[in-house]
């Protein structure tokens, strides 16, 4: 796989679909709210930064038993001669050990960095139906960022298990 096919595939694709339903959901919910200020009882920095956690968080227990099934099938994506992700030394391969990994990477590189950003530019309110496309996009950069992580741990657990090996969790 060459990194442009990894990206469309494994990051571009995943991507839109998360920031088309965090999207949505950030329109169903203030697509009639006046203003949303940063910070606040109508804040949107604790959506931002629970979203950094949880979006990644919920990703890693959808895709790592996915690539492990696409593995045990010769299905897997190949990611021979691909950069291996700096993050990388700092996810687990379990589960819920994962999953608490990578929801702290988003939380902290993504979801917190956006908010000091958006605090240090002012703390800019917005109207309710801007930050469902702020939001969505927020969703798309999390998962370009964040999902290189997640695939090459899922797919080097899975591979380990595959050749007996023992993981690390």
């Amino acid at each position: 796989m060459t990194p442009s096919q990894f990206f469309v595939t494994q990051q571009l694709t995943p991507g839109l679909i998360n920031g088309v339903i965090n999207g949505a959901i950030a329109w169903a919910m203030h697509r009639h709210t006046p203003v949303l200020s940063l910070w606040g009882e109508e804040g949107y920095a604790t959506d931002l930064i629970a979203t950094g956690f949880l979006l990644p968080a919920i990703s890693w227990f959808i895709l790592k038993p996915l690539l492990a099934r696409q593995v045990s099938q010769a299905k897997a994506p190949q990611l021979d001669g691909l950069p291996t992700p700096k993050l990388l030394p700092f996810m687990r391969s379990g589960t819920s050990s994962g999953a608490m990994a990578i929801g702290l990477m988003g939380m902290t590189l993504v979801g917190c960095a956006c908010v000091l950003l958006l605090h240090v530019l002012g703390s800019p309110d917005v109207l309710g139906i801007d930050y469902a496309l702020f939001k969505g996009l927020f969703a798309l950069l999390l998962t370009v960022i964040l999902q290189p992580t997640m695939v090459f741990a899922a797919m080097q657990d899975a591979q380990a298990k595959v050749q007996g090996q023992a993981p690390n969790t």
